[in-house]
């Protein structure tokens, strides 16, 4: 059913329509069990298939916010409302006002969850870890993950096979037996929680002006169509609870959430979205050269997570650190949008597959190992590698060593800048120091919900960059365990990076302190950011950036 324009007389209009879609041909669904048909546009939401604009540039349902009770917005200009997705009968609205949308009866919809024990590309090598289960009497499934799809000639393929928990539908049993440590190999790395869609979140969408004049009720979705200038959405919190107003453009899909509440998700194109992610994950005034290779690598990243992410939700990617953080238009550069267009639709490849751009701010002065940091397979440009000026090879066999490397004036590319140039705030994060008390490690395992008495000893398991995989608290009355870089990180009050030593302090047999050296911020995987900075700012291009921290690439322009 066609609903004709209209732009004028609107007094109240409630819409309850749908619309034919066309699935694409790339579209496999993974994460959902309900079957898709032709007339559910609510379901197409879910189905993760790869769109494209007009121009051929893929697009991507970014989730901007969740879990409202009510969301206001208000266009920069006349904009137009559609009750069944692309290609339905739209209503043409006024801009320069105020609109709210909200949701009636809004019921959650049913999943089911799994704890994520392993992951890899190939699924013969997840047979270790379901072996190690099966003796512990851990029951396990295997799933597959992601999506294909076609662009330009290239197949894109990033589905993963995973190790998961016997899927059942209680979330907090899940996260409970996360919190207390499941009798896992240490090996694995169980804080991840797969979520199986069994049934879709519903709800009536309403949109209503200020001024009481124009009410627009649809089943489960609404979408609007943004003028090019905009529009701003009030009150939006970010993933540490900061809130503001956020300006967004393209197209916004309102639908019910996971818990029946709202959510509202930014549909558009990759290098749209470029525009809120660049500026947000790197200075704004960071030389051109470093700030062509973080668009390429975000870009990349963007690409390589279409289909992989968020396989239960009415979106591909999230706009927090888990997929990339994502400002919308609120922080776009004219600088950072230079560095968006020189470099549009550069992809970074590794052999046919699309490469694990990971990035983060400083490596301390040695990368790290996608293994040896998250347990996931090692990639050949994912590997520990010096970020040494002199390309001089890094590598510590014990504490001393690395010590005395700390204690040297460091000669890295994310040390420090070339004589006469800016030092980024973020150089500073090259060398850092902590202490921990007994009271401060007393309270961290108390918050653990770990009580194993009187603290006598602390070990650490390194990775090839030296970086701490896994950690024992021993006790008079046990032991804690506590697995991965991030976790340990976490343990220990949120530590800037897992590339530490630690010289404890006893009396007499049982700890009192200790003190932690350190290098670098963040988990050190691929690209370090700061170090990009350095390098440009020592004349190198963006090609050689990238071939620097994903060695053995190479760039392609797929639009």
């Amino acid at each position: 059913m066609q609903i004709p324009d209209m732009t004028k007389g609107i007094s109240r209009l409630v819409g309850l329509f749908s619309i034919i879609l066309f699935l694409s041909p790339f579209a496999p669904a993974y994460g959902q069990n309900t079957e898709l048909t032709r007339q559910d546009d609510h379901a197409l939401l879910y189905a993760h298939q790869a769109g494209f604009s007009g121009t051929g540039t893929p697009m991507v349902q970014m989730r901007i916010a969740e879990g409202l009770d009510t969301l206001k917005i208000r266009p920069n200009g006349d904009f137009t409302v559609t009750l069944s997705g692309s290609g339905g009968g739209s209503i043409k609205l006024k801009g320069n006002q105020i609109y709210e949308f909200s949701l009636r009866d809004g019921r959650p919809g049913a999943y089911r969850y799994g704890i994520i024990l392993a992951r890899n590309d190939q699924a013969d090598k997840l047979n270790q870890t379901e072996l190690s289960c099966q003796k512990k009497m851990i029951e396990t499934e295997r799933i597959s993950v992601g999506a294909i799809f076609a662009l330009k000639g290239h197949v894109f393929d990033n589905r993963e096979n995973l190790l998961i928990t016997q899927r059942q539908p209680d979330l907090q049993i899940c996260k409970k037996q996360i919190a207390e440590g499941l009798p896992l190999d240490d090996r694995l790395d169980a804080h991840e929680i797969y979520s199986d869609l069994l049934s879709y979140p519903t709800g009536q969408v309403i949109l209503e002006s200020s001024d009481g004049d124009i009410k627009i009720e649809n089943p489960n979705i609404l979408w609007l169509t943004l003028p090019d200038s905009g529009a701003v959405l009030y009150d939006i919190a970010d993933e540490f609870g900061h809130r503001s107003d956020i300006k967004l453009n393209a197209r916004l899909i309102l639908t019910p959430d996971k818990v029946g509440k709202l959510t509202v998700i930014q549909s558009a194109d990759i290098e749209t979205l470029l525009r809120g992610i660049v500026p947000a994950e790197i200075f704004k005034t960071a030389p051109a050269e470093a700030l062509k290779a973080q668009a390429v690598a975000a870009r990349t990243t963007l690409l390589a997570q279409l289909g992989a992410r968020h396989q239960s939700d009415p979106y591909h990617l999230c706009n927090h650190q888990h997929c990339q953080v994502y400002r919308g238009l609120s922080g776009a550069d004219k600088r950072t949008d230079e560095a968006i267009e020189a470099t549009k639709g550069l992809v970074l490849f590794h052999d046919r597959k699309l490469v694990q751009s990971y990035y983060s701010a400083h490596c301390g002065g040695i990368s790290a190992g996608s293994l040896e940091t998250w347990g996931l397979p090692n990639r050949e440009y994912l590997v520990s590698r010096s970020d040494d000026t002199r390309h001089a090879p890094v590598k510590f066999s014990s504490d001393a060593d690395f010590l005395a490397w700390y204690r040297q004036t460091p000669e890295n590319y994310c040390a420090s800048a070339p004589s006469g140039q800016k030092n980024y705030q973020s150089t500073k994060y090259s060398r850092w120091e902590a202490e921990i008390s007994r009271e401060d490690l007393k309270n961290y395992l108390k918050k653990a919900g770990q009580n194993i008495g009187e603290i006598e000893a602390i070990e650490f398991e390194r990775g090839e960059s030296y970086r701490v995989m896994h950690m024992t608290v021993r006790g008079t009355k046990g032991s804690y365990e506590v697995f991965r870089e991030l976790g340990v990180r976490r343990f220990l009050g949120g530590l800037k990076s897992g590339l530490f030593v630690a010289e404890i302090t006893k009396q007499g047999k049982m700890f009192s302190s200790m003190k932690l050296y350190g290098a670098g911020f963040g988990h050190g995987v691929g690209m370090c950011q700061t170090g990009a900075i350095g390098m440009a700012q020592r004349g190198k291009t963006a090609e050689d950036i990238l071939a620097h921290y994903f060695p053995g690439t190479r760039l392609e322009k797929l639009w």
